[in-house]
Parts: C-alpha cells; structure tokens; sequence
C-alpha cells in the first residue's frame, strides 16, 4: 500500500478495525460484537471520522465496510444507551456517519447477521450491497414506539415504492436477504462465509478503472439520485466541477493512450 497523504484517525477502544486487502481499498469493520454492532455515540464518531478520512484521502479509492461480528452487521441504535438517558449525538452525516452521507468514493456494505432499524438505514444509503444468507433486515421501529428518522425512510420509498415501504415499516417485520434483494434494496445474496470475498471482488474491479472517472460516474448517480428530474440532473452533471476536471485531468489522457496503445492504464490518484 502506497503511504497516506494523511495518517488514519486515531480510534480509541477499537471500535472500528481498518485494513487494506488490497491496493488502492480500505476495508472497515464495526467492532462492537457483543453488542451486535447497535449505534452509539462512539461508533458513529468513529464511522464518521473513517469515512471523512477515507473521503480525502488520494490513495483510498473504494472502502468495504463490514463488521467483525458474523451474527450481526449493525443491529440498530443502542436502545440501552438512550435507556441511560445519554444524549444521542448524531454526526454532521448522521447515523454510522453515513444515511445523509453524499458518497464522494464508492461505498461497499459487507453484511452478515442482523441488520435493523438505523442499520438498514444505512444500508439504503450504501453504493453498492452484499448480503450473506443468513442475514436479517427490517425497520423495527414502530415496535419500539420510535420513527425511522435518520434519512432510511425516504430511500427506501424511492427503492421499492409507496406500498411496500408502508407494509415493511408499518408493520416493522423482518426482511430476508432475498425478498430485500428482489425489491432493490441490496446488489447480492452470497453465502455467508463468501460475503467478504465478493465484496472485495466488486471493489478490486471499480478500483481496476480510472478513480476520476468513477468519481465522477457516482457523483453523476448521485445527482440524479436528488434532483427533481432526469433532465435537471443531466445539466447538473454536465456542468459540474468533477466532469470539468475528469475532461482536463491526466487520467483522460492516461486512459486515452492505454486504449490506443493497447495496453493496461496506469492510473495516478485522483485531483477531484
């Protein structure tokens, strides 16, 4: 791995175990596996300190983000906390740092086990999801006497339309990795000892082409993910800053030359 431009946060108790398995990817992992990886203040700091890292960092081009508890990928908000009477502090990208996140690099969710409420909240934020077969999703909430109000609400409508958001967070049921997967909330239902492979495989292949060009790709994606209209987003996306320096960037030229050389490009880390 080439060195960082800038060091790693510092993660106190290890509550969120980084590696990188391959050149150019940051693989995350929540570390909270007594508690089944449930959400609180010191979590989302972290998550939200790894991410903003990750983000700014020119030599990061992909993050997998997993948990070291095979029973559970994040089991929701940490009601025990809230039980406490401790103040909830959300961070500037709300739950996990990640449902009001804008990804700027792709985001990849390696998930296994119990994936509930704030959990598959973030989930419908992620760019890209695998899920193992044994892995649990729901919207539990109104069995708590809660809301859905960390930004999951509204994806999921978007997702799987007006009546099946209604069915899934009104009754707050539990959701198969397979029925999650026909509705477009997830990419992939693997076996669970394969989660982590074939995450990792997505992320070698999007870090394989030019970083600019998927950074702009997903900025593009992600634009027309919030616009009002097809047509909006397109003038957004044309006019944006990253397609003015995708267009006038030395990926451009390195990509061009490659094809015309017949040749594998050499990608240089991105400026965007």
């Amino acid at each position: 791995m080439s060195q960082f431009t800038t060091p790693p946060p510092l993660i106190e108790d290890d509550i969120v175990q980084l590696s990188y398995p391959a050149e150019h990817i940051l693989q995350i992992k929540m570390n909270r596996p007594k508690a089944f990886n449930a959400m609180n203040n010191a979590l989302n700091a972290a998550l939200e300190d790894v991410l903003n890292w990750f983000e700014s960092e020119p030599t990061l081009w992909v993050a997998v983000l997993g948990s070291t508890n095979a029973k559970a990928w994040c089991a929701g908000m940490d009601l025990k906390q809230v039980n406490l009477g401790a103040k909830t502090m959300w961070t500037r990208n709300g739950f996990g740092g990640m449902t009001q996140r804008f990804t700027r690099k792709p985001l990849i969710g390696a998930i296994r086990g119990y994936v509930l409420g704030g959990g598959s909240e973030m989930v419908m934020n992620l760019d890209i999801s695998v899920a193992g077969e044994g892995a649990t999703f729901g919207f539990p909430e109104v069995k708590r006497g809660v809301v859905i109000l960390a930004g999951g609400l509204e994806r999921l409508v978007k997702l799987v339309g007006h009546q099946r958001a209604c069915e899934l967070a009104l009754t707050g049921r539990n959701i198969s990795p397979q029925e999650a997967k026909s509705l477009g909330m997830i990419n992939y239902v693997v076996p669970d000892d394969q989660v982590d492979a074939k995450a990792l495989e997505i992320a070698k292949t999007i870090a394989s082409n030019s970083p600019d060009s998927v950074m702009a790709t997903l900025y593009g994606i992600r634009i027309t993910d919030e616009a009002g209209s097809a047509r909006s987003a397109h003038r957004l996306f044309v006019d944006s800053a990253p397609i003015k320096q995708v267009h006038s960037g030395e990926n451009t030229i390195i990509g061009v030359r490659a094809f015309a050389e017949k040749k594998q490009p050499k990608w240089v880390a991105s400026k965007l």
